[in-house]
């Protein structure tokens, strides 16, 4: 195919494309400030066409040393959460714009990296409020460069004294070693008697000993310790001469560093799973203390309930100055659907460390679980917060703990993940005391929990708090979402057990409980009202508010545009919903729709048909959205569900094509009967997972004229150690490999009664585990092969998701002339 320039769509469509961005906020630790940047729409294709690193699973720019085609707020301003005042600030003079906003855990102060105009140098920035103005001065870190390359460069200690900072060790040489003319055979072994290791088809690994030498020049960091009041800098001496930070956690009393260190490298798989050490450096010595040794994590088996048999997740325990939490499989890592002897599958142990003598104490076995541990979260006393699942039909439970000497554990709930109706939310954190982020206790025998409420009439999020004093657990409804007009309520999930005398078209959501807890925050926004912000008492009887964002419609193309929540069914029964949009002055004549959808794997059929989302959120069209096309005079079906359900010990992917394709012809089926749709005018698309079932619908049906197919993957051999869901290996599930393949269904897809013709997109540089740009060429040569009218369109540097400006608009131009023959 020949290549060509860039292209623009129509006017509408590059309006609908070049939205104004939304601020972006961050809340100050005491949730009395509020930080409002503004960044560019979208970025030029030079950013992405600047040279970028592919090491170890990471992509990064070399001279900045940060993750690559950042983007960077050009403006910055303050405003008081209560009283609305806004003091806006200059960016530093030299300064092309800032990120990595980092908030110090108990004052009014920040700190924020500038990156310096037309050079790759990111500078340090410290504000403050001092007597009720924010005042901007700049840290010194003289020659330091700062490295960002494996996360934001700076921390505050627990107490926020100090700001660790990683940086470029010094007289370390500005380029990696220069590449030989050939650095010999790269050499990998699978040694006799080796314990069997899949691996999933990563990209970007290493390849040869000069990749591991420039890995090395690029992570090889020193730590600074900055004093927040004098900004005296100084270097923490176990860093000395440069090593391979991986991560850093403090403790609560700010003394010791919990450091993970790169120790061994592989070339079979991304660098999170290297060989590491983990160690505790104390601030006030050279002390250096080994917790754990742990080599290259490459024997990790399929099960997405599997885990490393290595002793992993460390951490410090938040409400003590210096104990580390670990877990460690108790059966080896092994799948929780492969049988095993023992009871317990997964520990947690617990190791204090000396302050005096700066020894670790052997680690105590401090609970047991039967299932793969999970999460970890302490209340503000100290109560833990386990939980713990297991894949094979999607349960998971929560545990509540004592303190580390208690090892008996109390049931919260043990549930469904995929029932969206009962699920009870989740612990409401917030930071506290050491900088910690704690489970809010409003006393000492309750949390909060919040959720997304999800309902038949859709999405109400909502805040409640559980009791736990007596042996029956409690909950009571504080705050929720407001009802909708319309629809049926369960009076026991309303606040107070009340129904709600007013009923609004809105969608609520929590952002925040403030630290009176009777303050939240919350946004709430309408199908033709943005997101905004309010402030709210928790038992104001007058329901009183502060608006706190007044943010304006960025697409008022799109107003009159009408969206429903609309619920239909498969032929076998289940329930399906969709969100369907119908232009703006609608005339009720059938209208070209176009249909998009990402399927998803279900264990139980009646979470399948549960209802998701809420139709009264705001319309709005992100450049990945098929929303756009309404306001060309199309009808959309957007998210139509695809569930594919495979109950018991049925596996959802044996049957993946009859059920998608049962699926997609109740969705026609649904809006011809409404008579919005022209049946000889549908097209479906999708990206990533969408683009690979728009390949099969194409392929199995010949519902659809046309097919826009974005970033997929075509041949699931080329993904034999399994993908989405799917936990068998090809050689496990060998006939559901080859047919979920479309590659194999092309003759199929040339035989159908109406042909429908495919665009095929897809990112250059695609990062993403399993969907090389390989797959989209060798699917459209297949597709040329039987004379299938397709077209296939590589954008340059463009990665799974696109980000530049050129390349939307192309895709947008792309899309638009693709679908031109069905226009109204």
């Amino acid at each position: 195919m020949a290549s060509s320039s860039y292209e623009e769509p129509s006017d509408v469509l590059k309006r609908l494309f070049l939205p104004p961005k939304d601020p972006s906020l961050t809340l100050s630790s005491d949730y009395q400030w509020l930080v409002l940047t503004q960044e560019p729409p979208l970025p030029s294709i030079s950013l992405l066409a600047k040279p970028e690193e592919k090491l170890a699973g990471i992509r990064f720019d070399p001279k900045l040393l940060s993750p690559s085609r950042l983007d960077y707020a050009t403006s910055l301003a303050l405003q008081h959460m209560v009283t609305g005042d806004v003091q806006k600030m200059d960016l530093p003079e030299d300064s092309e714009g800032i990120r990595y906003i980092r908030f110090h855990p108990s004052r009014p102060t920040f700190v924020f990296a500038s990156k310096v105009k037309d050079e790759p140098l990111l500078e340090l920035y410290k504000c403050e409020l001092v007597e009720n103005l924010w005042r901007m001065k700049k840290i010194p870190l003289g020659c330091r460069r700062m490295n960002f390359v494996s996360g934001c460069a700076y921390q505050f200690t627990a107490d926020g004294g100090r700001l660790l900072v990683k940086t470029v060790p010094v007289n370390w040489p500005d380029e990696p070693p220069q590449e030989p003319v050939s650095v010999g055979p790269a050499v990998q072994v699978v040694a006799k008697g080796a314990g069997e290791a899949p691996g999933r088809t990563y990209q970007d690994l290493l390849r040869n000993k000069y990749d591991e030498a420039k890995l090395k020049h690029y992570l090889t960091t020193e730590l600074l310790c900055i004093d927040m009041e004098s900004l005296d800098v100084t270097t923490v001496g176990q860093s000395g001469g440069g090593r391979l930070v991986r991560s850093i956690q403090c403790s609560p009393c700010s003394r010791f560093l919990l450091v993970a260190l790169t120790t061994t490298f592989s070339y079979s798989v991304p660098i999170s799973r290297f060989g590491r050490a983990v160690r505790v450096w104390d601030l006030d010595s050279d002390g250096d203390v080994e917790v754990a040794s742990v080599p290259v994590d490459d024997e990790i088996p399929l099960g997405y309930d599997a885990c490393s048999r290595h002793p992993r997740s460390f951490q410090f325990h938040p409400c003590e100055d210096h104990t580390i939490i670990h877990a460690l499989a108790a059966d080896g890592g092994k799948s929780l659907a492969d049988p095993y002897e023992g009871g317990e599958r997964d520990a947690l142990y617990v190791q204090t460390l000396d302050d005096r003598t700066l020894t670790l104490e052997n680690s105590i076995k401090w609970v047991g679980l039967e299932w793969r541990y999970n999460d970890l979260e302490f209340t503000e006393s100290g109560v833990a917060m386990i939980d713990e699942y297991r894949w094979n039909d999607r349960m998971q439970r929560k545990w509540m703990l004592g303190d580390k000497k208690d090892s008996k554990k109390r049931l919260l709930w043990e549930r469904s993940w995929e029932n969206r109706y009962d699920s009870p939310g989740e612990p409401l954190t917030r930071r506290g005391k050491g900088g910690k982020y704690l489970i809010v206790q409003p006393t000492p025998t309750s949390i909060y929990l919040s959720g997304s409420g999800a309902s038949p009439n859709g999405d109400r999020p909502f805040l409640d708090q559980l009791d736990f004093a007596s042996e029956e657990i409690k909950t009571t409804r504080l705050w929720r979402c407001a009802a909708p007009l319309e629809g049926e309520l369960d009076a026991a999930k309303e606040v107070a057990g009340v129904l709600p005398s007013a009923r609004s078209d809105v969608y609520e959501s929590l952002v925040c409980l403030l630290y009176d807890n009777e303050t939240i925050m919350f946004s709430r926004e309408g199908k033709r009202k943005p997101r905004n912000y309010f402030l709210t008492k928790l038992k104001d009887e007058s329901n009183s508010e502060i608006q706190v964002t007044d943010v304006a419609h960025p697409q008022p193309d799109l107003l009159g545009i009408t969206k429903e929540l609309v619920q239909y069914k498969r032929e076998d029964g289940v329930d399906l919903t969709a969100d369907l949009y119908l232009p703006a002055n609608y005339d009720g004549t059938p209208c070209p729709t176009l249909f998009w959808a990402y399927p998803r794997e279900f264990k139980n059929a009646k979470a399948a048909g549960q209802v998701q989302g809420s139709k009264h959120r705001f319309v709005s069209a992100h450049w990945a959205s098929p929303v756009h096309w309404a306001a060309k005079g199309w009808v959309i079906m957007d998210d139509f569900s695809l569930p594919v359900i495979g109950e018991g010990d049925a596996r959802p992917n044996d049957t993946f094509i009859e059920q998608i394709v049962s699926g997609a012809k109740a969705a026609v089926d649904y809006v011809t009967s409404r008579g919005v749709c022209d049946p000889k005018r549908c097209a479906v698309g999708g990206h990533s997972y969408g683009s690979f079932m728009t390949a099969h619908l194409l392929s199995h049906t010949s519902l659809f004229a046309a097919g826009i197919g974005r970033s997929g993957a075509f041949n699931r051999t080329l993904t034999p150690m399994s993908f989405q869901s799917e936990d068998r290996s090809i050689w496990e599930a060998q006939d559901t490999y080859i047919t979920m393949s479309p590659l194999m269904h092309v003759k199929k897809y040339s035989l159908q009664e109406r042909v429908g013709k495919l665009l095929l997109i897809h990112g250059e540089a695609d990062e993403n585990s399993g969907t090389y740009p390989m797959q989209s060429e060798r699917y459209f040569a297949a597709l040329k092969a039987f004379g299938i009218e397709s077209r296939l369109v590589i954008l340059p540097h463009e990665r799974h998701s696109y980000r530049a400006k050129e390349s939307i608009l192309h895709m947008a131009w792309e899309q638009e002339e693709w679908l031109k023959s069905l226009d109204p």
